[in-house]
């Protein structure tokens, strides 16, 4: 057997050498690099040079193109004649390419908005737009054109880079090619002035160290690139680059100083977007700078990361994903710019806070007993659907601004707010003190939401049972009848009904309402609206004071108030708006459901307990308290996470450390076990919340 393998494997070998595989691809490689060498004009020379790359890096496989690759940089390495032709037409095509546009523009953000330019990136998946054969992005576009070719670029091992680089690199360098060192000046005058010209406007300056144009550092950074860009003409390169890096540090700090003060000024989608296209934009600079004021021959680091950064930017302007993400992380940051601070006082430090928290839970849980006890009034009246969808979120929405007026609590509006400041706490920490805050703000926060949700349901349970009674005594009938208590325990049963989606979407409704909360907040406080109101003429009439404590009213409860009629309204005409599209979806909320599911087991008295559809409530209950807590707190940290941009190896490691902590301490995340010191000690990071930015 072992000769037998031995002359087949003679035998492929001799197959292997027969076959002009290889040489067939060398003899392509060939016919490219001459072709190329041979044109005459710059629409020749960009389009052979697109197919000679483009026939490298799109290989079918990995290996082909490392071997086509390779082959084609020994190929030029041997061949002289033909390397020195091919060098003529390559420099000749830099020195006719116009690199501007892809220097200044290929990957940063756009300004455009969601929609359009989705449709415009759509539309150019089926006839892409025309470009100038000058345009340096048209040949990138054409070769790196799949995210498999960027990888494969980006992938390169070092020594094939660098020869990669002795091939397509004049050896002078920049004095060899002046029309690219030129076209990276105007790159960074025209970024400069477009960090000068989104510094330098009334927002940023509201926000930032000074309100003076002439002494904003954005406005002095057009001088000193311009400082910088002459100093590289008269090659004195390394005091001139530490001279304008200088430059480039000072806007970074006005940078955080402007996000320090977003959330006292209020913050828009606009200014995010400024910010975030600043940071960019300098990015794009240092890069830009280190390679006109190195030796890229000698230091191919900087060349070679701002090649990466072209290549990878390039596609991302042709596709979807990157678009989507982009506008979600601006929608996200400017979400939770207000959340994180207001949600604050949801959130227990000490326990005297937790013992009041369990008091304000407990009269949240009674109030809730009353509009648990309307909303089932006005559904046995079947009125219209518009016109219930009405009623029930006038009832929701009066319930939650009462419990706001009489500081109140219900457990599910925490969660929304919660996310948002503990992932604060991870973006404004580093090193080992982020695990112990995040342990402590974690637990502060689970023994909180757990304090007020048992609150809840206990005040609302025994509230009801007392209700009935009551009703009972005054009337002589049991509150609900039979009919609407049937119904109410077959809606909460968890295998026949719809319990858990609808737990679901309330949770995901009760964190959409906690947004729009803090937007009308935002709003208010961008627009300077309580400011407008202390200001108004009115004043002349009721008195300038009365004014301002209308101002001062309106500015601390605009959120709450907001958040409270907005949720109110939608749990209402959510059922009504699904049922009008033929979906049979409904809300499940902990407290109020088990207020209705209390009145509907007093109907039944005792007896309750002899019956299967009791067991199966409270296992419904059970759920939507999971559901509604759960999906709501998620979205929220997803969400902040994603806006101070936490990488997802991060997440992973913040979620296997919480859950070590709580197998170590359960007991911490039910009771407030700690001594009030303890909590006093991690003040800190409460305080490193508020100035998130």
């Amino acid at each position: 057997m072992a000769f037998l393998r031995s002359v087949r494997r003679l035998w492929r070998r001799s197959r292997w050498k027969k076959r002009d595989v290889f040489a067939k691809a060398e003899i392509g490689l060939h016919e490219y690099t001459e072709s190329f060498a041979d044109a005459t004009t710059l629409t020749a020379r960009t389009r052979r040079a697109a197919t000679l790359l483009g026939h490298i890096w799109t290989r079918p496989t990995d290996r082909g193109f490392v071997t086509s690759l390779l082959r084609w940089i020994r190929l030029l390495e041997q061949d002289k004649p033909l390397r020195t032709r091919f060098d003529l037409s390559w420099q000749t095509m830099l020195a006719e390419l116009d690199s501007v546009p892809l220097f200044a523009d290929a990957g940063l953000p756009s300004r455009y908005a969601l929609l359009p330019e989705a449709f415009r990136r759509l539309f150019q998946r089926l006839l892409p737009t025309a470009r100038k054969e000058s345009d340096t992005a048209r040949l990138f576009t054409a070769v790196f054109s799949s995210p498999k070719t960027v990888e494969r670029f980006l992938s390169l091992d070092d020594p094939t880079f660098a020869r990669l680089a002795r091939i397509l690199w004049p050896k002078g360098g920049l004095d060899a090619v002046p029309h690219v060192a030129d076209d990276i000046r105007q790159s960074l005058s025209l970024l400069a002035t477009r960090v000068a010209g989104r510094g330098v406007t009334a927002a940023v300056r509201e926000r930032g160290s000074t309100h003076n144009v002439e002494a904003s550092p954005f406005y002095q950074f057009v001088f000193a690139t311009q400082t910088f860009l002459q100093s590289t003409e008269r090659s004195e390169n390394s005091l001139a680059l530490r001279s304008w890096l200088d430059a480039v540090h000072a806007c970074r700090r006005e940078l955080i100083q402007v996000r320090e003060h977003m959330e006292e000024a209020g913050v828009s989608t606009a200014l995010v977007f400024d910010l975030s296209s600043m940071d960019a934009s300098l990015d794009r600079m240092q890069l830009l700078a280190s390679t006109i004021a190195g030796d890229v021959q000698q230091h191919l680091l900087p060349a070679r990361q701002l090649l990466n950064t072209l290549v990878a930017g390039r596609l991302e302007d042709t596709q979807l994903g990157p678009l989507i993400r982009q506008n979600l992380n601006l929608l996200a940051r400017k979400t939770v710019e207000r959340t994180g601070h207001s949600g604050e006082h949801y959130v227990a430090n000490n326990r005297r806070e937790y013992w009041q928290m369990w008091l304000a839970a407990l009269g949240g849980g009674l109030l809730t007993v009353f509009t648990a006890a309307i909303k089932l009034r006005i559904y046995e009246r079947s009125f219209p659907a518009f016109v219930e969808g009405f009623l029930i979120g006038t009832d929701y929405a009066i319930s939650f601004i009462l419990l706001q007026i009489f500081g109140l609590a219900l457990a599910t509006k925490q969660p929304s707010m919660t996310g948002a400041a503990l992932a604060g706490i991870v973006r404004e920490n580093r090193g080992v003190s982020r695990w112990s805050k995040i342990a402590d703000y974690a637990a502060r926060i689970c023994r909180t939401q757990l304090a007020a949700a048992v609150g809840n349901v206990i005040a609302v349970g025994l509230g009801a049972i007392a209700f009935n009674q009551l009703w009972h005594k005054i009337f002589l009938q049991p509150y609900l009848p039979s009919a609407t208590a049937k119904h109410v325990y077959e809606t909460l049963h968890p295998f026949t009904s719809g319990t858990g989606i609808d737990a679901a979407i309330t949770g995901v409704i009760l964190w959409a309402a906690g947004v729009i909360g803090g937007w009308f907040d935002n709003f208010a406080v961008y627009n300077r609206i309580p400011a407008a109101i202390a200001q108004h003429p009115l004043g002349q009439k009721i008195g300038v004071r009365r004014m301002q404590r209308l101002a001062n009213w309106f500015e601390n409860h605009v959120a709450a108030w907001s958040t409270s009629i907005v949720l109110g309204y939608m749990l209402g005409f959510f059922p009504e708006f699904a049922h009008f599209f033929g979906l049979p979806l409904d809300v499940r909320h902990v407290t109020l459901n088990t207020g209705m599911f209390a009145l509907a087991a007093s109907r039944y008295g005792v007896a309750s307990f002899g019956h299967n559809w009791f067991y199966f409530a409270v296992a419904g209950i059970g759920i939507t308290f999971v559901l509604n807590l759960g999906t709501s707190f998620a979205i929220a940290s997803v969400t902040a996470l994603e806006a101070y941009n936490v990488r997802h190896d991060e997440r992973v490691k913040i979620l296997k450390y919480l859950l070590t902590q709580v197998f170590r301490s359960p007991l911490r995340f039910i009771l407030p076990i700690e001594k009030d010191k303890y909590a006093e000690n991690s003040e800190p990071a409460s305080e490193a919340v508020k100035n998130e930015t």
